[in-house]
């Protein structure tokens, strides 16, 4: 039923939210979630826009973080407000975001590894990356050449994901167990600085179920064509940030593998180069996000350990 033209009432607006009246009294009074209306008694009345707010306030506060800090997150930025309760979880992702966002730029790293841990174990790894550090990530790189952030706000940020994440992977140890890590090699291109994504990808794949063997980031081309000579992986995935990656890695790497593989190739710095055909078993595809990456993967290499990694290769 849609609210009154005055706005909603106190009662009422506690009764859609579940949350006690006095507690709404409590939140205007200490924190200035004054509602933006009045009946013609006085009495307050709350708009759509101001129920929205206060969902957010709501949902942050039951995930653990203090009134205080989830009405400045709330107020930091009015679009992660949602107009509707509807999309609740988008704006609550939103709203995490700005949280990580205005801690990273004071420093409070203890604030930071507690949402980021939370919304791993939450949300999965998958998730956590897609709705909440991807986010988090472009916003820091929009704000790093700001003093008041600054690059150290950008390697805080980076540095407790990859904590979080190391420790997702770690504590799927039990789920890769009888999965071979050689099947599977993570590497970033040359001189890329940038190797986030491949530990998030390990600790997709962990949960998954699958091991892998990760080279990190700045690999040398030639080592990255040892590595796949010497483990015979049935998959390698390849990240590249920079717009500058060897394409002749690519050339390389299926000239020298002496097995089928499947080579994977993710990133923006890719974005320019041409995968080449499929030659001696080796075939180059292109994915675009972790989700993609996880699902190919799991594909190739379920499939690799019946006989061959994608039916259509030559052997």
């Amino acid at each position: 039923m849609p609210p009154p033209p005055e706005g909603m009432s106190v009662r009422d607006v506690a009764v859609r939210l579940g949350v006690p009246a006095a507690t709404l009294r409590t939140w205007e009074r200490r924190y200035g979630l004054v509602p933006s209306g009045r009946s013609a008694g006085g009495h307050r009345r709350y708009s759509e826009e101001d129920v929205g707010r206060l969902a957010v306030v709501a949902r942050l506060v039951a995930d653990g973080m203090s009134p205080q800090l989830a009405v400045a997150a709330v107020r930091a930025d009015p679009h992660v407000s949602p107009l509707s309760l509807g999309r609740a979880q988008e704006q609550i992702s939103g709203d995490l975001v700005s949280v990580l966002l205005a801690a990273a730029g004071r420093g409070d790293t203890e604030a930071m590894r507690r949402h980021v841990t939370r919304a791993v174990t939450q949300r999965g790894v998958t998730r956590a990356w897609d709705e909440v550090f991807v986010p988090l990530l472009q916003a820091v790189g929009d704000r790093w050449r700001d003093p008041a952030f600054g690059i150290a706000g950008e390697h805080l940020t980076t540095e407790v994901i990859t904590t979080a994440l190391r420790a997702a992977t770690a504590r799927a140890t039990l789920r890769t167990r009888g999965s071979a890590d050689s099947d599977i090699l993570l590497a970033a291109a040359e001189e890329e600085q940038h190797s986030l994504p491949i530990a998030a990808l390990e600790a997709a794949l962990a949960e998954a179920g699958l091991a892998c063997r990760s080279l990190g980031g700045r690999v040398p081309s030639p080592s990255m064509v040892d590595e796949l000579v010497r483990s015979r992986p049935r998959v390698a995935f390849v990240w590249a940030s920079m717009r500058r990656p060897d394409p002749a890695l690519l050339l390389s790497l299926q000239e020298a593998a002496a097995s089928p593989v499947l080579v994977l190739i993710g990133g923006p710095g890719w974005s320019k180069v041409i995968e080449p055909p499929p030659r001696r078993g080796v075939e180059i595809e292109r994915v675009t996000d972790l989700p993609a990456a996880v699902d190919r993967i799991l594909v190739a290499v379920h499939a690799g350990r019946g006989g061959s990694i994608n039916g259509d290769l030559d052997g």
